[in-house]
């Protein structure tokens, strides 16, 4: 009777291990096989006299995305820096991040100069960005910013022909803009050439040749930052 009742343990244990099989190991390992590449925490950079608030829809959107997100609030509250002294501390910050989240690379979203701010920063090389996302950009500077020294230093860097305008491009990252074309219409406003957003014009915003678009709404400078705009970035942010 010996060996009947050793074959009878041998049977269940084989059907356990199909259970186990079939139940356990086969459905995660199919997760894993199929399981969507880790989204990249994302760095959200306001303009010149603004401060994080201007992210607050973005920040709805991304966690509804379940995407990681950093709103960059520079030291002292700091609305009015300059570019390069922007750029010190984003190198700062972009480590930080990189070390709290164990992610190589990171994602910008900049609104206005703070795409200034991350263009200075790349120019010296940096491989932890994969794309910057550059919204309302002054890329080659708005004539407003030539009327007064309102919020110095962070004007000078707005100004046609600022040394920022020309940061070399960061081969390990990829570029893109999103601009307004506000008064469609009307051609825009008379004191900027071309179709703009009140504030910077579009041309100014696409003004190098490695930009990839990503679109242009009828927003104005200040109305960029809403689900629109959201979604033309969001297949990037996803990593699509």
């Amino acid at each position: 009777m010996r060996p009947s009742c050793m074959s009878r343990e041998a049977g269940l244990s084989i059907v356990l291990y199909i259970i186990i099989i079939l139940f356990v190991v086969l459905p995660n390992f199919q997760q894993d096989a199929y399981a969507q590449p880790k989204l990249l925490p994302v760095i959200l950079l306001h303009g010149s006299f603004e401060d994080a608030s201007v992210w607050d829809t973005w920040e709805s959107l991304l966690k509804q995305d379940g995407i990681t997100f950093f709103t960059v609030r520079f030291a002292n509250d700091d609305k009015c820096g300059s570019a390069a002294s922007h750029a010190i501390e984003l190198q700062e910050t972009v480590q930080n991040i990189s070390q709290l989240t164990g992610s190589e690379k990171v994602n910008i979203a900049a609104h206005s100069k703070g795409g200034l701010d991350a263009r200075a920063y790349l120019s010296k090389g940096a491989d932890n960005v994969a794309n910057l996302i550059m919204i309302g950009t002054p890329n080659a500077g708005s004539p407003l910013a030539f009327s007064n020294n309102f919020c110095a230093p962070a004007v000078w860097d707005l100004r046609p022909g600022a040394t920022v305008d020309e940061a070399p491009r960061n081969p390990h990252t990829k570029y893109y803009t999103i601009s307004g074309d506000w008064l469609p219409l009307t051609g825009g406003n008379f004191y900027i050439p071309g179709p703009d957003d009140g504030l910077v014009s579009v041309s100014s915003v696409e003004s190098k040749s490695y930009f990839d678009s990503l679109g242009r709404t009828h927003n104005n400078h200040m109305d960029l930052l809403g689900p629109q705009e959201y979604g033309m970035a969001r297949g990037t942010l996803m990593g699509k």
